[in-house]
C-alpha cells in the first residue's frame, strides 16, 4: 500500500519519526522535516536569533507566559517569562517540554481520510485501532467537512452537527470555532465535568463553576490557615498556587491538607486528614458542628453580610417583607430584631441586632432562623461521632477548626478531587456555609476556593448578527444525542483540539457505541490522539508556537502574546485558517477573515488599554482592573447577602437541601455493589501530563514509562499480588490490566491508576472503561472517583512487549529536543 493509497497510524508515525529525526542529528534545518519539498516554508525565519514572546495553551488554566528561543529557524529553548507583573513568572517541566511536542512525530502532517469512508457509506465500524487513512488534499478535506455539514442540516437540522470544542487550546482559535457554530446553529457541549463544587458553592455565594473563586494568588501569602481540600496541587497545580502557598507556610501559616492519599502537598502540612473517600461532606459538617459547640462564630458578619438571620417558615420558605409590611415585597427576607422582638427587612450589607437563633411567632406564624436551621442540622456530625466513618482523628477536625477561628484571614483551597464524586456539590454549600460562619469572605489572607482571581480584554468580537446561535447540551446529553435518543441526534461531528470522545469521557465504551451512529468525524489536532484514529477526516493543526495569538487567563491577571517561531511544518494549518475556509463553504465567508492579523485587531478592536501592538512589544499586559481582594460589597445572589439557607434548593433522592445533608453514591459501604468490588478507583492527575496532552513527550515519558496501578500493600497481599506485578482491574463495565505497584500513601480500600493515558498505552482495556455516566439530580456532573472496582492477577498469557520492544513507539526515540542550547 502506498502512502498516498492507504496510510496506516504506524507508517504515519514512522514517517514523522524519521523526519523529526533528521532535524534533531546533526542540526539540520527544519526544512529537513518536509515530506514535500513545497511544504514547510520557512525560509523567511532562516535568519532570525530571537527570543520570541510565547505562551502555553493546554488545559491547565495557567496560560503560563514564556520565552522562546529560536536560532536557525527553529526552537531551541523555553523558558518562563518575566511577565509585566513578576509575582507571576512560572512555568512548569510540561511547559518546557515544548520544543519536543513542536518537532514531535506524532504530529498529524497532513490531511487524511479513513480510506473505508465515504459521504453515503460511513461504515463507523471502520473506525478505531485498526482505522487506515489516506493522504488528500485541504480542499478537499474541507469539501468533504462541509458538504457533510449541508446534508446533514438539510435532512435532520442544524443542531445535528455537533461542534465539539476541546480543552486542548485557547486564542483566536476558540473564538472564531464559537461564532462558526453559531452561525451555522449547530449543537456545542456545556460542561459534565469538574463543576459539582461550584455549583453548590454557587448557591450559597452567587459564584463558582469550575471550581470556587479566591482572592488572586498573590493574596495567598496573606493568609494564616490554608486548608488544601481535595487537591494536590503541588503536582497538578503547582505553577499557580504551590509557590503561594509555601510562600504563606514561609510567613507561619498553618495548612492542613484533606486528601485520601499522602502525596506531595500532604507531606507539606503541619496537619493531614486522611479522609475516606467520598466522605467530604461528612467531614465539613463536622467542622460546621465544632464551630458552633465550641462558638468561633462571627456574629457581625453574619448579621451584616448572610441569611443566617433570616426567618424561616414551617414549610421552609423564608418570611418576606410582603408577609408583614404592608408596602414589603416578595423578595427582601425578615428577621426579628432582639431589642424590640419586631420584624425587619433583612437588607444586604447592613448590620443590624438582628437575632441569631431561636424560635418565634411572627404575625402568627412559628418561624425560626436560618442559623437555627443550620446548627440543627450539624448536630449529627459531632467530630467524635464522625471521626471513625470519615477516617479522620476527632482532635485533628477541631484543631482544624480552631485555626480557622482564632488564628485570622485563611480558608479552604479547593482542588477538584471532591468534584468526581456523585454528590460533591453538597460539600461545596458546606464549606462555603463553614468559611461564612467565621467570616472569612472580602478580607485579605481569606482563602475561599481554588480559583485565583485571573484577567483578560474586553471584546464585542463574537454572535455573528442575526444568526442562530448553537443549542447548548451539557455532556451527558450529547452522548444521548450521539447515541440517537433525541428529536435532534447527532449525525456530522467536527471536533477541536478534543480528546474527549475516545479517550476522557466516563464509560468510554458507552461513547464508542454512540459514535457509530455518526455519519462524518472530522477532528482538527496537533497530534494522532485516540479522538483522530476514529475520525473519517483529519485535518492537522499547527502547534502553538507555529501561530499568532492573544489570550487571557483564569488565574492570574495577565493578557499574553505570542509570535510564530516558524511557519507551521508539513502541511498543518492554524484552526483559523481552516475555520475561515469552513465557513467560505458553507455560506458565512463574509463574517470572517482569511488574515490572522485582521482577525486579531478585530477581536481586540474593543480594549482602549492596550492594542496588539502594544502587545507585539511587551508580551504580556498586566490586567490590573481584576480585583485582589473579592466579596467586597453584595453578593451575587437573591437577597445580596451569603444565602446559608437555600429555600430554592434542589432535592436528592427525595431529600431538600435548603442546609447540607452529606449523602453518598458508590463509595457508600451499603452500596449495593460494595462487596462485589470493595475498592475505590481513583484517576488522579498526572505532573507529567495535562489530561491526555503532553503524554507523547520523549523526555516525560522516560520518568513515567507505562500506567500503573497505585495499591496498598495490605490490599495486594490478600490478593496474592506482588509488587511490579501485572494485574486486572475489572467490574461489571470493563477491564484494564496494568502493572501493581505498591504505595502505602493510599489508603487501603483504594487504588489508583493516573488519568490521560491513551488507550494503546494499556495491554488491555482502559481506565474510562471501568468509570460511569451517573450523576445526580441536581447537578450533571460525571462522577469518575465515585466507581468501584475489585484487583486480581493478571492471566498468565498477557504481552507486556510494547514496554519493552524497542521499535514499539518510534517516536520515543525519534524526537530532538531543540538541538543544541
Amino acid at each position: 500500500m502506498s502512502e498516498q493509497d492507504g496510510v496506516s497510524r504506524r507508517s504515519v508515525l514512522l514517517g514523522a519519526g524519521a523526519a523529526a529525526g533528521a532535524l534533531g542529528l546533526g542540526g539540520s534545518r527544519l526544512t529537513s522535516l518536509s515530506v514535500d519539498p513545497a511544504a514547510a516554508s520557512v525560509e523567511q525565519f532562516l535568519d532570525r536569533n530571537d527570543v520570541l514572546h510565547g505562551y502555553c495553551s493546554p488545559n491547565c488554566r495557567g496560560k503560563c507566559q514564556m520565552d522562546v528561543y529560536v536560532r536557525d529557524g527553529q526552537i531551541r529553548k523555553v523558558e518562563p517569562k518575566v511577565p509585566d507583573n513578576p509575582d507571576y513568572k512560572r512555568s512548569c517541566t510540561l511547559g518546557l517540554s515544548h520544543m519536543q511536542r513542536a518537532y514531535n512525530p506524532t504530529r498529524l502532517k497532513y490531511p487524511m481520510k479513513r480510506t473505508d469512508w465515504s459521504p453515503g457509506d460511513p461504515n463507523p465500524t471502520g473506525r478505531g485501532p485498526d482505522a487506515e487513512f489516506e493522504r488528500i488534499e485541504w480542499d478537499e478535506a474541507l469539501d468533504y467537512v462541509a458538504d457533510e455539514m449541508l446534508r446533514v442540516r438539510e435532512e435532520y437540522s442544524p443542531e445535528s452537527v455537533y461542534f465539539e470544542l476541546g480543552s486542548g487550546t485557547d486564542g483566536i482559535g476558540a473564538t472564531v470555532y464559537n461564532r462558526l457554530a453559531g452561525a451555522f446553529g449547530g449543537t456545542m457541549k456545556a460542561w459534565s465535568i469538574d463543576i459539582n463544587v461550584g455549583l453548590g458553592f454557587r448557591r450559597v455565594t452567587g459564584a463558582g463553576y469550575f471550581n470556587t473563586p479566591t482572592n488572586q494568588a498573590t493574596d495567598i501569602e496573606n493568609a494564616n490557615t490554608i486548608v488544601i481540600w481535595g487537591g494536590n496541587i503541588f503536582e497538578s497545580r503547582f505553577q499557580m498556587d504551590a509557590s503561594k502557598v509555601l510562600d504563606a507556610k514561609q510567613n507561619g501559616a498553618k495548612i492542613v491538607v484533606v486528601d485520601p492519599v499522602y502525596n506531595t502537598t500532604t507531606a507539606k502540612a503541619d496537619v493531614w486528614l486522611p479522609i475516606e473517600p467520598g466522605k467530604d461532606g461528612h467531614l465539613a459538617m463536622a467542622m460546621i458542628y465544632t464551630v458552633f459547640e465550641e462558638d468561633y462564630l462571627d456574629e457581625q458578619f453574619l448579621r451584616e453580610r448572610t441569611l443566617g438571620p433570616a426567618l424561616v417558615r414551617e414549610d421552609g420558605s423564608l418570611l418576606k417583607t410582603a408577609d408583614v409590611f404592608d408596602d414589603g415585597d416578595d423578595e427582601t427576607p425578615v428577621a426579628l430584631d432582639e431589642a424590640s422582638g419586631e420584624p425587619v427587612a433583612l437588607e444586604p450589607e447592613t448590620y443590624g441586632e438582628y437575632a441569631l437563633f431561636g424560635e418565634y411567632e411572627v404575625d402568627g406564624e412559628t418561624v425560626t432562623t436560618g442559623l437555627t436551621e443550620i446548627r440543627e442540622a450539624a448536630a449529627d456530625y459531632a467530630p467524635e461521632e464522625m471521626a471513625e466513618y470519615v477516617g479522620v482523628d476527632a482532635e485533628n477536625i477541631r484543631q482544624t477548626v480552631r485555626w480557622l477561628g482564632t488564628r485570622g484571614p485563611g480558608g479552604i483551597l479547593t482542588g477538584l478531587g471532591v468534584d468526581r464524586y456523585v454528590y460533591g456539590h453538597i460539600f461545596g454549600q458546606a464549606y462555603a456555609i463553614l468559611l461564612a460562619l467565621l467570616g472569612q469572605y472580602g478580607m485579605s489572607g481569606c482563602v475561599t476556593g481554588g480559583l485565583t482571581q485571573g484577567g483578560g480584554f474586553t471584546s464585542d468580537y463574537g454572535a455573528v448578527e442575526g444568526a442562530p446561535g448553537s443549542r447548548s447540551l451539557q455532556q451527558k446529553g450529547i452522548l444521548s444525542a450521539m447515541a440517537g435518543d433525541d428529536e435532534k441526534p447527532i449525525k456530522a461531528m467536527y471536533a477541536m483540539a478534543s480528546n474527549f470522545t475516545a479517550n476522557q469521557m466516563p464509560d468510554r465504551q458507552a461513547w464508542l457505541d454512540a459514535l457509530e451512529n455518526v455519519d462524518m468525524v472530522a477532528v482538527a489536532d496537533m497530534q494522532h490522539t485516540p479522538n483522530v484514529q476514529h475520525a473519517d477526516v483529519v485535518l492537522p493543526a499547527s502547534h502553538w508556537f507555529e501561530r499568532e495569538d492573544v489570550t487571557g487567563s483564569w488565574t492570574q491577571p495577565h493578557v499574553r502574546y505570542r509570535e510564530p517561531a516558524h511557519e507551521p511544518l508539513w502541511e498543518s494549518k492554524s484552526d483559523h485558517w481552516m475555520l475561515v475556509r469552513l465557513a467560505e463553504r458553507l455560506g458565512y465567508g463574509e463574517h470572517f477573515d482569511r488574515d490572522r492579523e485582521t482577525t486579531l485587531q478585530k477581536v481586540l478592536d474593543a480594549e482602549d488599554r492596550f492594542t496588539l501592538e502594544d502587545l507585539r512589544e511587551k508580551g504580556t499586559f498586566f490586567d490590573d482592573s481584576a480585583p485582589e481582594i473579592i466579596w467586597q460589597g453584595e453578593f451575587n445572589t437573591p437577597s445580596g447577602r451569603l444565602e446559608l439557607y437555600d429555600e430554592d434548593a434542589p432535592s436528592e433522592d427525595g431529600t431538600s437541601l435548603e442546609v447540607p445533608v452529606p449523602m453518598e453514591s458508590r463509595t457508600s459501604p451499603d452500596y449495593e455493589l460494595a462487596d462485589e468490588y470493595p475498592l475505590t478507583f481513583l484517576q488522579k492527575h498526572s505532573r507529567w501530563r495535562i489530561h491526555s496532552q503532553f503524554g507523547r513527550m520523549p523526555y516525560l515519558r522516560q520518568i513515567e514509562t507505562e500506567p500503573v496501578v497505585d495499591i496498598h500493600p495490605s490490599d495486594a497481599e490478600e490478593r496474592d499480588i506482588e509488587d511490579g506485578e501485572y494485574v486486572r482491574i475489572y467490574n461489571d463495565r470493563g477491564e484494564l490490566v496494568v502493572k501493581a505497584r505498591y504505595n502505602e500513601g493510599y489508603r487501603p480500600g483504594m487504588v489508583n491508576v493516573n488519568q490521560g493515558w491513551w488507550g494503546e498505552d494499556y495491554i488491555r482495556g482502559h481506565h474510562n472503561d471501568l468509570t460511569h455516566t451517573d450523576v445526580s439530580d441536581a447537578i450533571e456532573n460525571f462522577a469518575f472517583y465515585d466507581t468501584r472496582v475489585e484487583v486480581e492477577p493478571a492471566p498468565d498469557d498477557i504481552d507486556t512487549s510494547q514496554y519493552t520492544d524497542p521499535d514499539r513507539a518510534p517516536w520515543l526515540g525519534g524526537s530532538n529536543g531543540g538541538g543544541d542550547n
